[in-house]
């Protein structure tokens, strides 16, 4: 009889079981550097280091975590860049409340955003490139707020600035691009003006009217503090209370632009988050990874 499948009767090429081999090589190679790494694959050893990454995002998510700023709209106070030019700021989360971790749900609230805090939040426009930002607190829930010659007024009262702001700071407005554009004699500046504000209308804080201009409970008005560079609350609107994750409190990359805007760091609690709890945990895994490479040694 003939055999329907001759070549399963035929042994495999020289080359294929030199691939087979150098393949099985790699494969172990990997594994042993992984197991060197993490130790053994048991199954006690992976709940371990399931409950080590669990506890790492649970601190990222609820009790401090570090942020990349990606764009200029908080120059000069925040530089923004790519990975490596950009500034990376410290973030206190626990600061307003408790929250479920990497959710807009709060648990407990014990403190309220302040005027001129730096917040991280999640932005409430679908179409933004960021879902996470980082502006200033201007507008407080209740308050009806109006931006006139690039300052606050609240209720009908001039806000000054606080000392730690960029002194030449000043809002823009609608009345303010509409006055550039009568007197900016160059078309394209002209040009550049109408696509602004066809494409980011400044309606909120900007338009007389108690929709725009009156803030509902527990909604906050932000703004960068480059205004001309930057999409926010005017455009957007009002952000929610529980949309805010935490308070951007220091510059820590790069080194030259280290900077505590709250004093937080020099507190005990600061402390103990930016120095002792990291060490520890870094201490922590250090000690487990060698204990887990002696065990698998003997």
């Amino acid at each position: 009889m003939v055999n329907p499948n001759p070549s399963f009767d035929k042994e495999l090429p020289f080359t294929d079981k030199e691939n087979q081999k150098d393949l099985i090589k790699k494969n172990s190679l990997l594994t042993n550097i992984l197991q060197a790494i993490t130790g053994p694959w048991t199954r006690r050893n992976i709940i371990e280091w399931v409950v080590i990454i669990g506890s790492i995002l649970l601190i990222k998510g609820c009790i401090c975590d570090q942020y990349l700023i990606p764009t200029g709209s908080m120059e000069p106070t925040l530089h923004g860049g790519n990975l490596f030019t950009g500034d990376r700021v410290l973030v206190n989360k626990t600061i307003y409340g408790l929250r479920i971790p990497f959710t807009t749900i709060r648990l407990f609230t014990w403190n309220k955003p302040q005027r001129w805090d730096i917040v991280v939040f999640k932005c409430v426009d679908t179409k933004s490139e960021h879902s996470t930002l980082i502006k200033r607190v201007v507008g407080l829930p209740g308050e009806k707020i109006r931006i006139r010659n690039g300052r606050i007024f609240v209720n009908g009262e001039l806000i000054p600035f606080s000392p730690t702001m960029p002194a030449n700071l000043y809002y823009l407005n609608d009345e303010d691009l509409l006055y550039q554009h009568k007197t900016n004699p160059d078309p394209r500046a002209k040009k550049i003006i109408e696509e602004m504000r066809k494409k980011y209308p400044y309606r909120y804080g900007c338009i007389d009217e108690d929709t725009f201009t009156v803030i509902p409970d527990r909604y906050y008005f932000l703004l960068g503090d480059n205004s001309l560079n930057s999409v926010d609350s005017r455009i957007y609107g009002w952000v929610p209370e529980n949309h805010i994750t935490g308070r951007a409190f220091a510059i820590w990359w790069p080194p030259n632009r280290w900077k505590d805007f709250t004093g937080f760091s020099s507190t005990l609690w600061g402390k103990t988050l930016l120095y002792a709890f990291p060490i520890t945990i870094i201490f922590i895994l250090a000690v487990y990874i060698f204990m887990n490479r002696k065990h698998s040694n003997t």
